[in-house]
């Protein structure tokens, strides 16, 4: 039984105690008090009477009338007049019922009263004695009608103590639910603070669970400062602040190799020309410099994008990664060309010839060493035209310029009526081999008979055309079938869009409310930018979902990653990493150091950590040596 529930029988038991004891004292007292004003007044109508009969002559017809006149109008039980041996002269009865209340009220409250007595005179001689008793019926009458005014009394009374009582109770069970709420968090390890309630017992309680908290939230932003230092050393470039050679490659091949990735893209190479003369001529301060000027212009053109990417790939060559698909590459061309100049031109040492920018337009699966000779090849171009205009150079020479927003609104439209929806999956796999999900990226075919569309090539198009909440939904709708089908749990992504919008989320929650069997095994991954850029109705979001029984996690996570410390009291299940800290861990000992601390801090916020775009058996073996939990990516395959 509940403490609440207890306190109410408590209150219910005290309350009830006291108004049943304070009815029964009241109710004995008023028949106390009845029954003596009953003898007052037997012993008084007897004894006038018996001086009235004392003081007339003896005879019968005299003393009938007299006796009579008194029965008639004195309301007795009986009048009694006997001889002095005891022998009966005259008796008058009353033949009205004694009662006129319940029975067992009656039994429950006798009321009995002596009956009045008296002498009867006759000159010297006593003529006879007169015994009378007052009817009891109005006595029980009145002592009847004031309990149950007393009983309303009470009642009203009663219900006002518990009214009274819900008010308090409200009040002491507010801190205790909230004291409650925080101690389940902790142990979802989601390290909530709350008030410190009045109660004294609480408050200890509270201020304990709080101190517990704060060290904990304390710790992680510890760890998370320490993590930030230790992926700045390993993955970026100590000079610019950029992403390192490494780093930048493996976000690129990720862009290049990834389903979900842009069905196109830009690499564009800036080099600062005669780097080496500035360093011998200005000393290595100005060089670098230069760089950080460069790269400052490189991070404001990135704008917090995260489809974009900066990066030092050495030397003197810096690059900015464009991971979406551009109509406009020309303009985008112009804007570089604009900022560099901007930020460099001026300082160069020769004056007469400006930073080089060589551009290379790719199509997704291309290779990345393709890529880049691409982008090396209209360097070098432009480095011999000497006025730093961006030349652009395609690596796929079929490609073919996208439609218009109009044309793919109304293809997408058509197809999510059509049903024109599936999913493919991908296993992800705990480190002994068992099946974590399944990974279920959406497909799109927008002819009937045409080929599948990766989501990389038609949800940038859904975001522009705003049909992102429509697609989300239609994946929700196949996962659940997905669901019913199988046994194993399905992973769906959920767009930023949808994130922020409260009735797609309301629809989605409705149908994870309609089918509670399935929602314990549906996993759903959310952009680790949302958490952030988004942080209000991201939480909003995982408080609506969580508490109908699916997973809720972090995809791609990576950028932000210094960040993951704040989300300590929303209770993630899981964090997947990107991929481009995931190349060539076997090989990398600074990202393996990284990885190792994000994995311990996530283990502490009750997270479990799952590594993306997994390529060799060699990195799963390390990934599994420095804590990660799951893996997936071409590499992996479910035992």
């Amino acid at each position: 039984m509940s403490m609440i529930k207890q306190l109410w029988i408590a209150i219910a038991f005290v309350v009830l105690l006291a108004l049943g004891g304070s009815l029964i004292v009241s109710t004995l007292a008023a028949r106390h008090y009845l029954e003596q004003q009953l003898n007052v007044k037997n012993i008084d109508n007897v004894n006038s009477l018996a001086l009235s009969m004392s003081q007339l002559q003896k005879d019968p017809v005299t003393l009938e009338l007299l006796l009579s006149a008194q029965f008639d109008a004195g309301h007795y039980e009986y009048i009694r007049l006997t001889d002095p041996e005891g022998r009966p002269l005259m008796t008058r009865e009353s033949i009205t019922p004694l009662i006129e209340v319940p029975q067992w009220f009656a039994a429950l409250i006798p009321i009995e009263a002596a009956e009045g007595v008296a002498q009867v005179q006759d000159g010297w001689k006593q003529f006879g004695t007169l015994r009378l008793k007052s009817h009891s019926r109005f006595v029980y009458r009145s002592l009847w009608d004031g309990t149950l005014r007393l009983l309303v009394w009470f009642v009203i009374g009663g219900l006002a103590c518990g009214v009274l009582g819900s008010i308090l109770l409200r009040r002491v069970v507010r801190p205790l639910n909230e004291v409650v709420t925080q101690a389940l968090a902790i142990g979802e390890r989601r390290f909530l603070t709350i008030d410190e309630p009045r109660t004294l017992e609480l408050r200890e309680v509270a201020r304990a669970m709080n101190a517990l908290a704060v060290r904990v939230r304390s710790m992680l932003e510890e760890e998370s400062s320490r993590l930030e230092e230790v992926r700045r050393a390993a993955q970026n470039d100590a000079v610019t602040g950029l992403p390192n050679r490494e780093h930048f490659l493996g976000q690129m091949e990720a862009a290049l190799a990834d389903d979900n990735a842009a069905a196109a893209g830009t690499l564009a190479v800036i080099r600062i020309p005669e780097l080496a003369a500035v360093n011998q001529q200005q000393g290595r301060e100005a060089g670098d410099a230069l760089l950080r000027r460069l790269a400052d212009a490189l991070e404001l053109l990135r704008s917090d994008n995260e489809h974009r990417f900066c990066g030092r790939l050495g030397g003197s060559d810096l690059a900015l990664l464009i991971a979406e698909e551009s109509d406009e590459l020309g303009a985008l061309a112009q804007e570089l060309h604009a900022a560099v100049d901007i930020a460099v031109g001026s300082l160069l040492v020769d004056a007469g010839r400006a930073a080089p920018i060589g551009i290379a337009a790719y199509r997704r699966g291309d290779g990345i060493a393709q890529v880049l000779a691409h982008a090396d090849l209209a360097l070098e171009k432009s480095s011999e035209a000497g006025d730093g205009r961006p030349v652009i150079e395609n690596v796929d020479v079929d490609s073919h310029p996208p439609s218009s927003a109009a044309s793919w609104q109304r293809a997408i439209a058509d197809a999510l009526d059509d049903g024109r929806v599936s999913l493919k999956t991908f296993p992800v796999v705990a480190t002994d081999g068992a099946e974590i999900h399944l990974e279920a990226p959406v497909r799109l075919r927008l002819e009937p008979d045409g080929p599948w569309l990766t989501a990389g090539e038609f949800m940038p198009w859904a975001a522009r055309t705003g049909l992102l909440a429509r697609v989300d939904e239609a994946v929700l709708d196949r996962a659940l079938e997905l669901l019913r089908r199988s046994r194993a749990a399905v992973c769906i992504n959920l767009s930023a869009a949808s994130i922020c919008d409260p009735q797609t989320v309301e629809r989605f929650a409705g149908k994870l409310a309609s089918n509670p069997e399935l929602a314990g095994r549906l996993w759903i991954d959310l952009p680790e930018s949302a958490a952030f850029k988004h942080s209000v109705p991201f939480r909003q979001v995982c408080a609506r979902l969580k508490p109908l029984g699916c997973r809720i996690g972090l995809e791609h996570v990576g950028l932000y990653v210094c960040r993951i410390g704040e989300l300590h009291d929303i209770g993630l299940d899981y964090l997947k990493i990107g991929s481009a800290a995931i190349r060539g861990i076997d090989g990398n000992p600074g990202n393996q150091t990284f990885l190792r601390g994000l994995a311990t801090i996530a283990h502490t916020m009750g997270t479990i950590v799952i590594a993306e775009g997994v390529a060799s058996d060699a990195e799963a073996r390390q990934l599994k040596s420095i804590g990660f939990d799951g893996m997936t990516g071409p590499g992996i395959r479910a035992a």
